[in-house]
């Protein structure tokens, strides 16, 4: 895996960023997954808990006698860890990579789904990935969610979407802090076309500037129904401390 993009959550304008990687012929962003890293990581966490028990260790010095507890027996954590390493990458490299990579000189995916546990296991199987971290006004990324019935189920309720959001962007932030490949992106810099975030997109995606003006004239999907002044006070409530740290209230 070459470029991740990593969306807080649905409906942050991922799929425009796909689509300006994209227009780079040797370039090959697949879309979403369903967020298969999530089920990597528990079911490293659970063999993680197995492997904390030290019924392996008394089998062993035992000289393997089987009258000994061994129900829960499981390597130790070190294994379990390169194992599962091992195993992510086979998947993404079969699934995306293999019958592609004479085509294309870059390739990654895009998912939605992403906190700071998948993150973290995909760069422990990618330590030089670039990862995208990008982020929207929760506000608008309500406006367009709540205008599809199948979505919004998906969240629940606002409470629960501003819950997903203020914790998918705090860790975000860190993450781009403390990672020198992840980069913290807002969505309303690309459409805006700020100099910094376009010239970053550019770098990344060894973009010229044809490719982003030829996909950024382009819109798909918009949404334009207006978001209920309550609606607005109660996210901005929920959500504020973050939106203030991201630059979406002042």
């Amino acid at each position: 895996m070459d470029l991740i993009i990593s969306s807080a959550i649905h409906r942050s304008g991922s799929t425009l960023l796909q689509r300006l990687f994209n227009a780079r012929k040797e370039t090959l962003i697949w879309g979403e997954n369903g967020g298969c890293l999530t089920e990597f990581c528990k079911i490293l966490n659970h063999t993680n808990h197995h492997a904390s028990f030290n019924h392996r260790d008394i089998y062993f010095k035992s000289g393997e006698d089987a009258n000994q507890w061994i129900a829960c027996m499981t390597p130790p954590k070190h294994e379990v860890q390169a194992v599962m390493i091992q195993t992510v990458r086979t998947f993404h490299e079969g699934l995306y990579v293999k019958k592609y990579h004479k085509q294309h000189d870059m390739i990654g995916y895009k998912e939605v789904r992403y906190g700071k546990k998948e993150l973290d296991l995909l760069r422990k199987c990618y330590p030089n990935c670039t990862i995208i971290l990008l982020v929207r006004n929760p506000i608008n990324v309500w406006k367009s969610i709540s205008t599809r019935k199948s979505m919004k189920k998906m969240y629940g309720s606002l409470g629960r979407f501003t819950k997903i959001w203020n914790a998918r962007v705090n860790s975000y932030l860190a993450l781009s802090r403390s990672d020198p490949n992840m980069y913290l992106v807002k969505y309303e810099d690309i459409v805006a076309q700020k100099a910094e975030t376009i010239n970053l997109i550019k770098r990344v995606g060894h973009l010229e500037n044809k490719d982003i003006n030829r996909v950024l004239s382009k819109k798909i999907f918009s949404t334009s129904k207006p978001v209920p002044q309550n609606t607005i006070k109660f996210i901005r409530k929920q959500c504020g401390p973050i939106m203030r740290k991201i630059g979406y209230l002042s």
